[in-house]
This record gives C-alpha cells, sequence and structure tokens, in this order.
C-alpha cells in the first residue's frame, strides 16, 4: 500500500458549509487559537483536515521556525526527523543546540526511586555515547543537510522564557521536560564546576565541524552563555586538512555572536593567547554583525585588551595599527581583520582603555550603524596630581562617547548601553576616582538639566535613580553624542589614595595636547603588552 503526504498547499477540499469556525476569515481564525493553550490548539487541528491545514502555516512557524535541542539521542532524532519532514523542514530556520549536561550519576542528588535512578544512568551513557562515538555529530551533519532554509545555529546554556502560550511555560531543549519527569532531575545546566568548563568548547567544535561537514550555509552563529564558562581558544581551531570545507561556511557568515575564555595555559604569552580565534575571524571577511563577550574572569593578564588592539589594528596605508604588528610572525600573531561590511559591532564584559576602544569602533567608523557595549569598564590612567568628583569632565565615558560624533560616524543609528563603569588612577599621586555605575538619568531629570553639563548623582542613596541601561537611536542619538554629561548619572562616584602634598593639578593625559589625530590620547595606561 502506497502512502502519499498530503501537504497544506495541496489540501484544497472545501469544508462542509456547516463548519462554523470554517466560515471565519483566516486572519480571525488564527487570532482565536493564539490564546488556546497548546494541547487545545492540538486538538483544534486533529478536529478535520481542512482546519488542519488552514493553521499549519502559523502553527508551523510559532513552533518549527526556531527550535532548541540538547545533546541527547530521543532529542537530536526528532531534529534529523524534522528535517527530513517535507512539511516541515522548511519552517525550521533557527536551530538551537541547548548545553544541557547529564552529569555522572554520583553527582546528583540521591534518588529513592530506583526506575528514575536508571533512567538518569541511561540517559547518562547515552549522552557520552554521543559524544565518544561521533554518532552525534552525524546525526547533525545530517539535519543541517536537509534544512534548506537554515539561517542560524545557536549555542545556548539557558531555556528562553519568551514562550507566550501556556502561561508561565518557556522553551526548553526538545526531551528536557521528558528527561526531568522519568528522572526526576530538574537541573542539567548551572553554574559549571572544576572540569566540566570545556562543554561548551565541545559543543561549539561539534557544531561547527557539523556545519561544515554538511556543506551548510547559515548567515548567522551566535554563543549566548549566560552562566560563567565560555568557549575556549582550541574550539576555533581549523585544522589545515579541512579548510575546503570550512572556507565556503566561514566566508558565507554575516553574523558571529561568541563568548571568549581566557586559556589559562597560554594567557602569560600574548601572542598566543587567541591566536586560534584570531585565525577562524580571519576566515569570516562578510560579517555585517560582530558580537564578543568575555567570561566573567578576575584576570589581570590583559588578554583582553591585546585582543581588541589586535582587532583594533589595520595594515591599510594611514590606519593604526599595534606596534609590532605589521613585522609579526603570522604563525603566532596574525594579520588583522579588516571587515569591510561590518555594521553592527557589540562588545561586553571586560575592561579597557579608552583609546583602545575608540580605536577598535573608529576602524569601522564608516559603515558602522549600531554599537553595543555591555559591562565594560574603562580604565584610565592619568598625570593628573587630585581628581574633582563633581567635575563631569573627568568621567573617560564623557569624551569616548563624544568622539562617536556623526562626523566620524556618518552612518550610526543606535547606540546601546549598559552596566557600564570606569576608573581613573594617577601615575604620580596614588589617587584614583572610581566610577563604579556610569548610568542614565531619567528622561524628566534629563529634560530638566536643560542641556547643562551633569555632575551626576552623589551617593549610593540615589543609585535607584539611575538606569543601568539605554539604547539611543535617531536625533535623540544625536542630541545625546553632542552633549553626553547631561544624560549621564554617576552614583557612588569616590576618590581613593593620598596626593602627595604640595602638589598642584595637571590636565589630565586624557585631554593633553598631544592627543594624536583620532582625538585620544596615545598613552592609553594601559597594563596590555603590545
Amino acid at each position: 500500500m502506497t502512502t502519499t503526504t498530503t501537504t497544506p498547499e495541496e489540501d484544497t477540499r472545501a469544508p462542509s458549509s456547516e463548519a462554523y469556525l470554517a466560515r471565519m476569515p483566516l486572519e480571525v481564525l488564527t487570532r482565536i487559537t493564539y490564546f488556546v493553550r497548546t494541547p487545545d490548539l492540538g486538538n483544534a487541528r486533529l478536529t478535520c483536515r481542512w482546519l488542519e491545514s488552514a493553521l499549519f502555516h502559523s502553527f508551523a512557524y510559532e513552533f518549527f521556525r526556531k527550535k532548541q535541542f540538547m545533546l541527547y539521542g530521543p532529542s537530536l532524532q526528532v531534529l534529523v526527523d524534522i528535517s527530513k519532514h517535507p512539511g516541515l523542514s522548511p519552517y525550521l530556520k533557527h536551530v538551537i543546540i541547548g548545553a544541557d549536561q547529564i552529569l555522572e550519576p554520583h553527582r546528583i542528588q540521591p534518588r529513592h526511586d530506583d526506575t528514575k535512578l536508571l533512567n538518569w544512568h541511561l540517559a547518562y551513557a547515552d549522552q557520552r555515547t554521543l559524544l565518544a562515538s561521533g554518532r552525534a555529530r552525524d546525526m547533525l551533519v545530517e539535519a543541517f543537510k536537509n534544512l534548506s532554509n537554515l539561517e542560524t545555529v545557536d549555542l545556548r546554556d539557558f531555556h528562553s522564557p519568551s514562550r507566550t502560550r501556556d502561561g508561565d511555560a518557556g522553551w526548553t531543549s526538545y526531551g528536557f521536560n521528558t528527561l526531568s519527569e522519568t528522572t526526576g532531575v530538574k537541573h542539567f545546566t548551572g553554574q559549571p564546576r572544576v572540569g566540566e568548563e570545556d562543554y561548551p568548547t565541545l559543543l561549539f567544535t561539534l557544531i561547527t565541524h557539523a556545519l561544515a561537514a554538511a556543506k551548510a550555509r547559515p548567515k548567522g552563529i551566535e554563543v549566548v552563555i549566560r552562566e560563567n564558562w565560555a568557549v575556549r581558544d582550541h574550539g576555533f581551531l581549523v585544522p589545515p586538512y579541512l579548510e575546503p570545507d570550512f572556507l565556503p561556511v566561514l566566508a558565507g557568515l554575516k553574523k558571529l555572536h561568541l563568548v571568549l575564555d581566557a586559556d589559562l595555559a597560554t594567557h602569560r604569552d600574548m601572542e598566543i593567547q587567541y591566536l586560534l580565534f584570531k585565525k577562524f575571524l580571519a576566515l569570516t571577511p562578510n560579517l555585517t554583525w560582530l558580537r564578543v563577550n568575555f567570561e566573567r574572569s578576575i584576570s589581570h593578564y590583559g588578554g583582553k585588551e591585546a585582543l581588541l588592539k589586535w582587532l583594533a589594528s589595520s595594515l591599510r596605508p594611514g590606519t593604526w595599527s599595534s606596534p609590532g604588528l605589521i613585522n609579526a610572525d603570522p604563525s603566532r600573531l596574525p594579520p588583522p581583520v579588516e571587515f569591510d561590511h561590518l555594521e553592527q559591532l557589540d562588545i561586553g564584559q571586560l575592561d579597557v582603555s579608552a583609546n583602545t576602544l575608540y580605536r577598535l569602533f573608529n576602524k569601522f567608523s564608516s559603515t558602522l550603524k549600531a554599537i553595543s557595549l555591555r559591562r565594560v569598564k574603562i580604565q584610565q590612567s592619568s598625570d593628573q596630581q587630585t581628581f574633582d568628583k563633581d567635575d563631569a569632565e573627568q568621567n573617560p565615558w564623557i569624551k569616548f562617547l563624544r568622539s562617536l560624533k556623526k562626523e566620524s560616524f556618518p552612518h550610526l543609528r543606535e547606540l546601546s548601553l549598559s552596566l557600564l563603569s570606569a576608573e581613573v588612577s594617577s601615575t604620580t599621586s596614588g589617587a584614583t576616582l572610581h566610577y563604579p555605575v556610569v548610568g542614565f538619568v531619567s528622561p524628566d531629570e534629563a529634560e530638566n538639566r536643560k542641556g547643562t553639563s551633569a555632575t551626576g548623582y552623589q551617593n549610593l542613596v540615589e543609585l535607584a535613580r539611575a538606569i543601568g541601561a539605554r539604547t539611543y537611536t535617531g536625533l535623540k542619538l544625536e542630541t545625546f553624542l553632542s552633549n553626553p554629561a547631561a544624560d549621564i548619572a554617576t552614583p557612588g562616584k569616590h576618590i581613593t589614595g593620598v596626593p602627595l602634598p604640595g602638589q598642584s593639578d595637571d590636565e589630565s593625559d586624557f585631554d593633553s595636547s598631544d592627543d594624536d589625530d583620532e582625538g585620544l590620547s596615545d598613552d592609553d595606561g594601559s597594563a596590555a603588552d603590545d
């Protein structure tokens, strides 16, 4: 007996004239079913073939356009099955691989239910076997080959709460809820313990190699990690023998979002640190959106700043380049990437000098349309002896933001700032001016200031009045960049260190007369090695 699959487009049979729902306009029917719970939506689709066909597009778009899976046999098998389905496969454009890690049975709380303990043991064995045997890669390759409309693949360690249907239900990795019920374990991911930090790196390697083997051509690869782990440098290795498969994949990327880790084995060698990432990035010349976040760390070796200096460098005539880069050994320090089409650059979770930050964005000023800075702390050195914490101009963020003026960034349309801070240290007196919070006043207060320079808030009691994040667009962006001090709030700013007696104030090197043509001082006072 031959079985045929009917797609919604092929089913043209009209419903009975007595079918009340069938007489409704499709828009009204779709709106009604938007508010029902998932089981009820499923039951509605089962009532008749016409109704199933009428609701298929909205159903497939909601549930299959973007879907999350985990490294677990039943979950990956569903991904493969969807990729083979003639009706659903074209809808799946965004595949998420969740970092749901099934830990060793002895690492979880004791289970009094022997059946649940056995289920967890089997699930753990399944995940380890998928990795050790290469079967996980094979299944991803098969799925990626079949998904003709695949646009984005991302790796994340959380479940999205953005699901509006079914109340407080979220979008979890497929198979997660069933596994939780059958094992009694509710949380698979979380703050990584010693020895687990490599799991996201393993998954990133698995994803990129599967894409290369499948000859897939996604437009974006994203790593979105909320806990304190990241992709280590060895995860970016592109072996020479695999370059023919990798190069078309990376060259076709328009969007690359990453969370980088500091490799503790090589962090003292600034050239080697992030070496494989730099080579990986050099293979993505057509990016229009780059996001680089860093793992939260107390490291003071300057590797993050050294990486940004490399990214800010250019070997083109008349451009700035980090000292030593021009004659560097490319096997240890690759030439910087140019990114002629970059429209959005997001940087997050690091301490950096204002000059490095400026040079980075200035390099791409002719094409940038959007900038995002999150959890960035400007660390600046100054030859000034003492500081006046009520002088807004001493806040290094003020001058940096002014440098983003329209004349220098003609296409900039959006600026997103959140959770900023700053620290300015005197190189002679030992005094340090701290800005633990660089936030934003409320719109009403900004209006009351009438464009006058602001001194910010004076104590932590007023912290609640400062808004930690703000996005500027259009005319508001232009107004803000012309006078950022009017919007900036700095609750809790204070000075530590005792200035030497009898010494007078000098101008900060941040405002010195020997500023270079870029508008900021050449001496950025960074502890990082060039």
